[in-house]
């Protein structure tokens, strides 16, 4: 047996077996990677993405990942990818630090960061990149829950430049569901790094009910120092979490304000529209940076300080020169995004009724390896692609027969829609996340089902766009005067809560003086093929007179048929993979 280093669970590994992570084994009486110089992704990213928000701002890098993780934290964004290193490892990506330095340089990227999974799993593999990115003249940066052994921390204090580390609050309960022990070791790392001049940001997940977590939690960073940003990560329903532990984009801002007593910088996440992830003078109160939603965890910078200083003389805390132009990642490339392209395929596979446990894994491996992540982005835009995907992925998993079987069902339902719209007039529909100014990107998949329901999209009058879209300003809000507001089921806001914010900041269009606004339910509009009930709903609210289906008895069919569950027992969740979820309040 070996003691395996690495973190604070210390494993006692067996020749040729493995500790909680899956990712080392033991050989001749020492620890080794079983997957060195594998890598599930190599992707350029921006830095804000990872996300970090005061360090090389606007910086392009080249994201490495792998598998594995040694916490098992409930709704972990990245579980798809951190459960099963046994059957995915085999599936990675084989490349020598130097052949990841040589493409780097070639994409003129500078830096480096370990972003996706945790890299104290593929320490060695991690280091040699590092070493050679610092030789290079690159920044080198990562994002890790800090739940890693001193000798882990010896070893990349010589070449960290940057870390983000995700805390995982102070319920007891929680922290042992997550295999945390003792979460000191955390805190005692982020002094360590700050003692040692490495540039460090913290995220909090924000989960109901654990607002004086946070809060206490919070005051020990700031008593570190008070230079470290503090991330809030709004809480959302991935994973096997429900919706009940997801607060309300009012709710984290609340929060935010809270902290905001204590600390100087504090920055909300997961909340499309929101002004709280904007960078504020704390003596002033002048927005020096402002930034809007990227992705899942994610940001950019719409405009930002590049003196570092306030017109009231504040200096703001970063590290690192700002680039004078932001890169844009491709599709779903790039920090949190490849997740949400995995559960895609996976929600599909769930309605093939396929009940083998490693059929996920292995097809996950199959489109990693053959690099087709980036291409599922555009084929779940429009839905005779999403038919295509459908098809490929039932012929992979030998489930022909079911996967025709749910596009005779798709379209037949499809059909029933187009059939009772036609010659009707078309409202105009504006598709949101969170608050109503974030606006969806034209060519997105939901506004395809707003004109199958018989919508005009808005959305496409923007020209411009994000990830997954972008803020609009108050008069752009009020020249697309939409009928309609529909908001989205992956990062949602109550309906009341949408017409109040519209109230509130004077966006009085007849979508909101006429009460017109639909809340999509988790899964109804992208990432699955629920998504044909959202279709469904779409048109049952624009058209009423013609659509005149019970939305409760076809959800229920729908459940029965491909989940094999009553529609009125589900937890709702927004994975994309599961119709119900397992943790629920």
């Amino acid at each position: 047996m070996t003691i395996c280093p690495y973190c604070p669970h210390h494993c006692d590994i067996a020749y040729g077996g493995t500790g909680i992570c899956g990712m080392y084994t033991a050989v001749s009486d020492e620890i080794t990677e079983r997957f060195p110089d594998h890598w599930l992704m190599i992707t350029q990213v921006s830095v804000e993405t990872i996300p970090f928000v005061h360090a090389f701002p606007q910086a392009k890098a080249l994201q490495v990942s792998t598998i594995g993780c040694n916490l098992k934290c409930p709704g972990c964004v990245s579980e798809v990818l951190v459960r099963n290193p046994d059957d995915m490892g085999t599936g990675l990506k084989i490349q020598s630090a130097q052949e990841i330095i040589d493409e780097a340089e070639k994409n003129d990227c500078k830096g480096i960061v370990f972003c996706l999974n945790e890299p104290t799993v593929s320490l060695p593999s991690f280091l040699r990149v590092a070493r050679l990115a610092k030789e290079k003249g690159m920044f080198v940066g990562c994002s890790s829950n800090g739940y890693f052994s001193e000798h882990t921390l010896n070893l990349l204090l010589p070449v960290l430049d940057m870390i983000n580390i995700g805390l995982k609050g102070k319920d007891e309960k929680y922290l042992r569901a997550c295999g945390i022990i003792n979460d000191s070791v955390v805190i005692q790392n982020i002094k360590k790094l700050v003692q040692a001049g490495v540039h460090v940001e913290t995220a909090l997940m924000h989960a109901k009910g654990q607002e004086n977590d946070l809060i206490t939690q919070a005051k020990e960073v700031v008593s570190i120092s008070e230079k470290i940003p503090i991330q809030i990560m709004r809480c959302m329903a991935f994973g096997d979490l429900g919706q009940e532990f997801e607060p309300s984009i009012p709710e984290s801002e609340l929060l935010c304000d809270q902290i905001r007593e204590y600390a100087s910088h504090v920055y909300l996440f997961n909340s499309p529209g929101t002004a709280y992830i904007n960078t504020v003078c704390p003596d002033c109160g002048d927005v020096l940076s402002s930034r809007e939603m990227y992705g899942p965890m994610g940001c950019r910078p719409v405009t930002f300080l590049d003196n570092r200083t306030c017109s009231c003389g504040y200096k703001v805390p970063l590290t690192g020169m700002a680039s004078s132009s932001r890169y844009e990642e491709e599709g779903m490339d790039g920090g949190y995004r490849p997740t949400r392209a995995l559960e895609c395929i996976q929600g599909i596979v769930t309605c093939l009724g396929v009940d083998d446990p490693l059929c996920a894994p292995r097809l996950w491996k199959l489109y990693l390896s053959h690099g087709k992540i980036s291409s599922i982005h555009e084929r779940i835009q429009k839905i005779p692609l999403y038919y295509g995907l459908i098809r490929e992925v039932a012929e992979i998993v030998d489930k022909k027969d079911s996967g025709e079987e749910l596009l005779s069902v798709l379209e037949e339902m499809k059909n029933r829609v187009t059939d009772a719209v036609k010659g009707m007039p078309r409202p105009r529909v504006l598709y949101t996340m969170g608050y109503p100014i974030f606006s969806l990107n034209g060519g997105r998949f939901e506004n395809q089902l707003v004109e199958v329901a018989g919508g005009e999209p808005m959305n496409r009058l923007i020209k411009r766009s994000g990830k997954p879209g972008v803020n609009l300003s108050h008069e752009e809000f009020l020249s697309l005067n939409p009928d309609w507001i529909c908001i989205s089921g992956l990062f949602s806001l109550p309906k009341e809560e949408c017409i109040a914010y519209c109230k509130n900041h004077a966006l009085l269009v007849p979508a909101v003086t006429e009460n017109k606004v639909v809340e999509l339910p988790p899964s109804w509009d992208f990432g699955s093929p629920r998504w044909i009930l959202g279709l469904m709903l779409l048109a049952r609210s624009f058209h009423p007179k013609t659509c005149t289906w019970n939305m409760d008895e076809i959800a229920d069919q729908f459940y029965q048929r491909f989940y094999h569950v009553s529609y009125r027992s589900v937890e709702p969740t927004r994975s994309f993979i599961k119709a119900s979820a397992k943790i629920s309040g």
